[in-house]
């Protein structure tokens, strides 16, 4: 199922104030299943009582929730940063499927293995 884009600015902004799913539901007074699902795509709309209150809890309105990224250009200067990143999203898929933990897993390993040939390269 596709994450709404109020589940994917509730991740980022929660992820970018360091709050964890856990204590944003404490904080917005709403089931941490109810944050869960959200960001996930497995919930894909809330009320707008309980989105004020999400939004309340992380500092920012609630048009912010639903703002939508255009034209934006996202500058990586650090490859390990943005694997990591990369690797942390919930859904990942390749050709259309979602990849398995082991792939992540595979990936992960992968790349570290070819960044680490780079780096000796380069001594």
């Amino acid at each position: 199922m596709d994450i709404s884009i109020l589940g994917i600015n509730i991740k980022r902004i929660r992820e970018e104030k360091k709050v964890s799913a856990y204590k944003l539901s404490k904080l917005a007074n709403v089931g941490s299943s109810t944050i869960s699902q959200i960001e996930t795509g497995n919930r894909q709309s809330l009320n707008s009582s309980t989105v004020e209150k999400i939004a309340s809890s992380l500092g920012v309105t609630t048009d912010a929730l639903y703002a939508t990224e255009n034209d934006v250009e996202y500058v990586v200067d650090d490859i390990d940063q943005t694997i990591k990143l990369f690797l942390s999203s919930d859904v990942l898929t390749l050709d259309d499927t979602n990849m398995t933990t082991k792939e992540r897993e595979e990936f992960r390993i992968g790349s570290k293995a070819l960044l680490d040939i780079i780096r000796l390269q380069r001594k």
